[in-house]
């Protein structure tokens, strides 16, 4: 009786597994299980899913595969290759067929197509998605909102998002990006905003209010940051608070007690050393605050490094060449404790904590060139840059600030002769064209422009600028806009007339005296400027705020050439 028992028993445990082997014949008719992958996240990359859909015997798990692969190509920004994945379907089961309206519908987000998004949204039965599909569906809501310039419609869709993410680092990305649109919201329209009946966005809109009356204040900013998390302990950026404010929490005021300056001060370089100084020790003023010199001209930058930490120095500003900023950043061990605002920028800045980069570098002229014409209308522009090193490095700027614009890639395009600088704008409707020339340069190219196409809209940088430009060139240039430091907007101050009567009115050395100028402004609010995102200072050679790896941006004042003069005009 006990073996019949036994055999009995054995069945038992045998049956589903000889089940699970004849279903496995059927999965067309039931859907293979892998198939139920599609209802999760996917954690891998495009290359890994490609890869195992290679090795995939099966139909359906092919499909499923290519469903994965083209959700993640969106993720890695490579529209055009989900796209074409998904042009390579085979027939699909309900569940893939799902699948691939959430897929078309963020590509539909991507491209800022908000009627498509919704209309496939639309054709979807929310009560029967999983968290993982919920939580994609409105984030393709959210994007199409991003696109279509509403911010806070896009911070509703990702709370929504935010309640179906189960995975930390997803709902961190998610915090940061709500924090992110709510940054570029205009203030009024955030003063505006109703909660809605919404804790989640009331907790959202009391926050971006607080940093908004606060960005001035640090220190309260600091403390208001502190209280708002007090306030609202089970919102989502209180338990995930944004990267971006995290250091904020215990900010410190920027309280120095001394300062070493690094500049060449003897040699070739002198004259440059001698000017930064000087504007450096007029914007320090009556200030009792030791600063100590080092000549970089006949001491090393590692010399002068040791010296200054032997003498308890904690800040440091220069030094001025790249070849010594280099030296700098590649030693940045010997730099622990000590605040350095370098006065050049270098070829692939390293963030460096307690290290910032600034200097007058054509780059920033791009970046501020790229938000202008963006503001001004401008959609199409062209860049148009002479074919060297310099101009390689301005059309990337460009193009970097112009793709965080637009979501799109300008048109640069290099030239060896100015002469073809017409033939990149031929065909265009409404032209507009960034230039970085010369005097001379930017007078050819204007000359072949205004023959065949004389509507262009001409921007340049500010080597267009030389003090020997007179009323004949300017004249030649009427309507051209070029960027500029706004110390050249205070020609009828005392300050501007001493500094043009000490460089004999060069404004290449004028504009290092305002450098020097703001490197004082910046070294006494070193802190602010790292850790306090988005806080700008208003200097000599532009409003001044830290970027990526803390390269200082500038955002310049605009001028345009109209009767014979060179006027400032309204940013």
């Amino acid at each position: 009786m006990s073996i019949l028992l036994q055999g009995s028993r054995f069945k038992k445990r045998l049956m589903p597994i000889l089940l699970s082997v004849a279903l496995a014949g059927c999965s067309n008719l039931f859907g293979s299980s892998f198939t139920e992958t599609l209802q999760r996240d996917a954690n891998a990359s495009s290359e890994f899913y490609m890869n195992k859909l290679e090795q995939a015997q099966d139909a359906e798990d092919k499909q499923t595969y290519k469903l994965l692969a083209a959700r993640v190509l969106i993720d890695e920004n490579k529209i055009a290759q989900s796209e074409a994945l998904l042009g390579e379907l085979g027939e699909l089961n309900d569940k893939q067929k799902l699948d691939k309206t959430l897929i078309d519908a963020r590509i539909a987000a991507a491209k800022g197509d908000s009627n498509q998004v919704t209309m496939l949204l639309n054709s979807l039965d929310l009560s029967k998605l999983s968290p993982s599909q919920k939580s994609r569906y409105f984030e393709a809501q959210a994007i199409a909102a991003e696109k279509s310039g509403d911010n806070l419609g896009a911070v509703k869709a990702r709370i929504r998002m935010d309640e179906n993410l189960t995975d930390v680092q997803r709902r961190q990305a998610n915090v940061d990006k709500s924090w992110s649109l709510l940054r570029a919201t205009n203030s009024g329209v955030i003063n505006n905003a109703s909660d809605e009946g919404s804790p989640a966005l009331g907790g959202w809109l009391t926050l971006i209010k607080a940093y908004n009356d606060n960005i001035n204040q640090p220190m309260q900013l600091s403390q208001a940051l502190q209280n708002w998390k007090a306030a609202y302990p089970n919102h989502s950026a209180a338990t995930l608070f944004p990267k971006e404010l995290q250091s904020l929490l215990n900010f410190q005021q920027t309280n120095l007690a001394q300062i070493g300056l690094l500049l060449p001060l003897s040699g070739d370089g002198s004259i440059l050393g001698t000017t930064i100084q000087s504007g450096f020790n007029d914007a320090k003023g009556s200030s009792t605050l030791p600063v100590q010199i080092f000549d970089t001209s006949n001491t090393t930058v590692d010399e002068i490094v040791a010296q200054a930490k032997a003498a308890g120095i904690k800040a440091l500003v220069g030094p001025l060449l790249k070849q010594n900023v280099d030296t700098v950043m590649n030693n940045a061990a010997n730099l622990q404790g000590i605040d350095v605002l370098t006065l050049n920028t270098t070829q692939n800045p390293r963030a460096i904590n307690q290290m910032c980069y600034y200097g007058l570098a054509p780059e920033d002229e791009a970046q501020s060139a790229a938000n202008k014409m963006w503001q001004d209308g401008v959609r199409n522009p062209v860049v148009a840059m002479p074919q060297n090193e310099l101009g390689q490095r301005v059309g990337n700027a460009f193009n970097v600030r112009w793709q965080q614009l637009s979501g799109n890639d300008a048109n640069v395009r290099y030239y060896n002769l100015t002469a073809d600088v017409p033939y990149f704008v031929q065909g265009s409707s409404a032209p507009a064209i960034y230039l970085i020339a010369s005097p001379s340069e930017a007078e050819e190219i204007k000359g072949y422009l205004d023959q065949s196409t004389p509507n262009s809209k001409i921007y340049a940088s500010s080597r267009i600028n030389a003090a020997a430009n007179g009323e004949e060139f300017a004249s030649k240039m009427n309507g051209v806009q070029f960027s500029d430091i706004p110390f050249f907007k205070q020609a009828d101050s005392a300050q501007y007339q001493k500094i043009a009567s000490s460089t004999g009115g060069e404004y290449q050395l004028m504009r290092l005296y305002a450098m020097g100028a703001d490197a004082w402004l910046m070294i006494n609010h070193f802190n602010e400027l790292r850790q306090v995102p988005g806080y700008r200072l208003s200097g000599l050679t532009g409003v001044l705020s830290a970027g990526p790896n803390c390269n200082i941006e500038r955002d310049m004042t605009w001028f345009q050439y109209q009767d014979g003069k060179a006027v400032a005009i309204a940013n």
